[in-house]
């Protein structure tokens, strides 16, 4: 598994603006793409985690039924 830090500037960045609908200045994009890979960091240190033999859970059914 690769374990570089992702990069969030360039074209990601313009597509995920484009996404958002988000007109931001060009002063505030390096604030965004450094945060952006913070928060991608954060999710890629989850791959660390040993599940055993616990399958990851893809749906959550939150109804009480009694």
């Amino acid at each position: 598994m690769d374990h570089r830090p992702r990069s969030f500037e360039g074209e990601a960045l313009d597509h995920a603006l484009q996404v958002a609908r988000l007109d931001l200045p060009a002063d505030r994009r390096p604030q965004l793409a450094a945060t952006a890979e913070g928060i991608y960091a954060l999710i890629d240190r989850l791959d660390a985690v040993e599940l055993g033999e616990t399958p990851p859970a893809t749906a959550f059914d939150a109804r009480w039924e009694a």
